[in-house]
């Protein structure tokens, strides 16, 4: 999966593979395997645990030539979460139902991509606390991941607006925006055992509530 246009992050689907010369085509297979070799071992061992050495071992490539292709390890945390969160944000849209309500749709949404990373616990861990943190390069990838996110929660929105279940005057955009950071915020208190699934679950969807009050058409 594609997110930011970054060719470590895209799949075959996104171009045709045939087409690219023998050097590209190693070059893509490299790039995949650093971030394939770095999730895995940020799942098995967590972030701050993890070397680049180690990385670049896993990948079957000397440590020299990994910042070939990354210049930090804050990087490749950043495309390791690109990936992972971009396949379960893609799967939550694909659950949500169109005619429900707008709290249930975006509690269906936010909710499945929590049970998701919940399943990683040591992998969540590692997104949710150090990626806030990371530096200017690292920001510009999770910057264009909430902007994504954001214009396609803004178009499930805009769709909720159309069956008349969202004041249309609602600015989309800043809505969708609002409600990934305060989720944001939830995350990072649950996966570092600051807050229980429950309470946290419930706590979301009180803030979704807040977030929409006064927004619907009948309220």
């Amino acid at each position: 999966m594609s997110i930011t246009g970054d060719p470590i992050l895209a799949s075959d689907a996104d171009f045709d593979v045939t087409e690219l010369g023998k050097r590209e085509r190693n070059k893509l297979d490299k790039q995949r395997r650093i971030v394939a070799a770095a999730t895995a071992l940020f799942q098995e061992k967590g972030f701050e645990d993890t070397t680049t050495a180690e990385i670049a071992a896993a990948a079957g490539i000397g440590a020299g030539t990994l910042y070939l292709y990354v210049e930090s390890k804050e990087e490749l945390l950043v495309s390791a979460f690109v990936n992972v969160a971009g396949e379960a944000w893609t799967e939550a849209f694909e659950l949500v139902d169109g005619s429900a309500n707008v709290v249930d749709q975006i509690m269906t949404l936010l909710l499945h991509v929590t049970d998701h990373h919940e399943a990683d616990r040591r992998l969540a861990r590692s997104f949710f606390k150090e990626l806030p943190y990371v530096s200017t390069s690292g920001r510009v990838g999770t910057d264009e991941f909430t902007d994504w996110f954001s214009k396609r929660l803004a178009s499930l929105l805009d769709d909720a607006s159309a069956n008349g279940i969202l004041d249309p005057e609602v600015p989309k955009y800043t809505l969708a925006f609002n409600l990934y950071s305060l989720w944001q915020v939830l995350m990072r208190r649950l996966v570092t055992d600051r807050i229980a699934y429950d309470e946290m679950a419930t706590q979301l969807e009180d803030a979704v509530r807040v977030a929409v009050w006064g927004m619907r058409p009948e309220a």
